[in-house]
């Protein structure tokens, strides 16, 4: 089953698209839309961010990026 990563970021100021790592989680999904959908509910449930301050990117196990910025809201 293929890895992947999120990272979440602490925005460098309001509204950047850049921002300073603060964590990071690995983890098996069968495809890219269960990945999305497993992080969507982490990000929702169990570490609930505050989106003017914070933003996530979804990457695969070979570190490309998959979807950045469309973890925030």
């Amino acid at each position: 089953m293929p890895v992947f990563v999120c990272k979440h970021y602490r925005r460098s100021g309001p509204g950047a698209t850049t921002g300073t790592l603060a964590d990071e989680w690995r983890f098996t999904a069968a495809s890219l839309l269960e990945a999305e959908g497993k992080v969507r509910r982490m990000l929702g449930i169990t570490a609930p961010m505050d989106w003017k301050t914070d933003f996530a990117t979804l990457e695969d196990e070979l570190g490309q990026e998959r979807h950045h910025g469309l973890l925030h809201a």
